[in-house]
């Protein structure tokens, strides 16, 4: 009641101040109310308001994404920022197709139509899939009949193929404007050995003292440019569990965490038993309860102590069972190890054997075996301590038996020799990335460039309105 009566107080004085009635706009004029004009060109107030909704809606997308929150529409700060981005891309969009005609790069070739045909073909394609999945799905219709109703829920939407055409034809002409404004832009030798000087620091810095850290990132192929010491090559030859042992240990091992799950439901009623009748942690039972709740805790804390024990022991079994069914899944593998290390010790070929047997395609995509170190985390620890305890390159481990997959058979290949990596190993990589970015500054700044002089004009005012 309050607000109502504060908000008609400033309302009548408003009116009293500025002297005049109230003025309602007639929508379809304020509509029509030109907010952006470049030459004879022009971009109303509904338009910009449509782009608006548009950046909103980017901008609820992210913060719903990142955050899982809504943004408040309302906002006059939100609103604001939505406002001046939707006028920053009209603006821009005015400036590219201008430029883009005045350079003759709007008009494409045979071949450039008939690719953005085939593209708006395909997009227009994937819109009626989504609209007969999802929006039809239930409405019974086949054939012809879905195909029609598709796209006059298509064309509700404002969706059509020569929609689709349009802006495969803007999107090649932009990309052609963007070759014409990255036309000559080429990276340096300096450039790159400063760039490369910048990451070895970076890279000392954030690997010197974790060795572990760099054989994870350069195992996940990450771009490296320091080695630190106590790094060192590894190729393994892995003897995996047969398929019905492995799904004979993922079934005992479900079995166990449904077990521990009723340990800790078990302990955690004890603990909201114990909190009512020994609070703050007392030895003492609590004296403040009525007899009959009193007497209710303590059954309760008896049955949780009970269901405790009885899950711990159901806990028990399923342990030994996981550990059964391992020793099980090792025992029929054996045979297939000791033959890999037969061969072996009769002088076979590492690497002839290591193609033939091997069950790990890690081995197929790191070439140079797998970097590991003493710190490191993401491996079977068991993998990286056998690994480690080698004592020179060439050596290798016996059956070493890891937690998940089966035997591991361990060569020590090479040791990373520490310091800067070689530039020429990351010169293309290098060179690849600052031309990115130069050709994307380039073409930042020619855009910039552009609209200032397209002499385009903005009346923030009106559309603030």
């Amino acid at each position: 009641m309050r607000k109502k009566s504060l908000l008609a107080l400033l309302l009548a004085m408003t009116l009293l101040l500025s002297g005049c009635a109230l003025i309602v706009k007639d929508k379809a004029v304020d509509d029509a109310t030109v907010i952006i004009r470049m030459g004879d060109q022009t971009i109303t107030k509904a338009k910009v308001n449509e782009e608006v909704e548009n950046q909103l809606d980017s901008m609820e997308s992210y913060y719903y994404s990142y955050y899982g929150q809504r943004i408040d529409r309302t906002n006059p700060e939100i609103v604001a920022d939505a406002q001046e981005a939707a006028v920053a891309d009209l603006k821009q969009d005015l400036a590219l197709t201008a430029k883009a005609k005045e350079l003759g790069l709007d008009q494409l070739t045979p071949e450039e139509e008939k690719e953005a045909e085939e593209s708006a073909e395909t997009s227009y394609s994937g819109a009626m899939d989504y609209v007969k999945t999802y929006l039809l799905a239930d409405s019974g219709l086949e054939g012809e009949a879905l195909d029609k109703a598709a796209e006059e829920e298509l064309a509700k939407m404002g969706v059509t193929k020569d929609v689709y055409l349009e802006a495969a034809r803007r999107t090649t002409a932009d990309n052609k404007l963007r070759q014409y404004a990255i036309e000559g832009v080429t990276v340096t030798d300096e450039e790159i050995q400063e760039t490369f000087d910048s990451r070895v620091e970076s890279d000392k810095s954030l690997y010197g003292e974790r060795p572990g850290s760099y054989a994870t990132a350069v195992n996940n192929d990450t771009t490296v440019y320091y080695v630190p010491a106590g790094v060192r090559r590894v190729k393994q030859i892995l003897t995996k569990f047969k398929d019905e042992d492995q799904a004979a240990i993922d079934e005992a091992n479900q079995a166990l965490t449904e077990a521990n799950s009723q340990v800790d439901a078990a302990q955690a009623k004890i603990d909201a038993a114990n909190a009512i009748l020994h609070p703050d942690g007392q030895e003492a039972t609590a004296t403040d309860l009525p007899e009959e709740d009193l007497t209710q805790q303590e059954a309760n804390l008896a049955a949780a102590q009970k269901e405790l024990e009885d899950a711990k022991a159901a806990q028990a079994a399923a342990q030994k069972a996981v550990d059964d069914a391992t020793n099980k899944a090792f025992e029929n593998i054996d045979a297939d190890a000791d033959a890999i290390l037969a061969a072996l010790d009769a002088g076979e070929d590492w690497d002839k054997l290591m193609e033939e047997k091997n069950q790990d395609p890690g081995m197929k995509t790191h070439t140079k075996g797998y970097a590991v170190a003493a710190d490191m985390t993401g491996f079977d620890p068991a993998f990286v301590q056998a690994a480690m305890a080698l004592e020179k390159p060439g050596d290798h481990s016996g059956k070493v038996r890891g937690t998940s997959y089966g035997y591991y058979i361990i060569r020590y290949d090479s040791d990373e020799p520490e310091g800067p990596v070689q530039l020429e190993d990351v010169k293309e990589v290098i060179s690849s990335s600052l031309q990115t970015t130069k050709e994307n500054q380039a073409y930042s700044d020619a855009i910039t460039k552009w609209v200032e002089e397209a002499g385009i004009t903005v009346d923030m005012n009106a559309l603030k309105d």
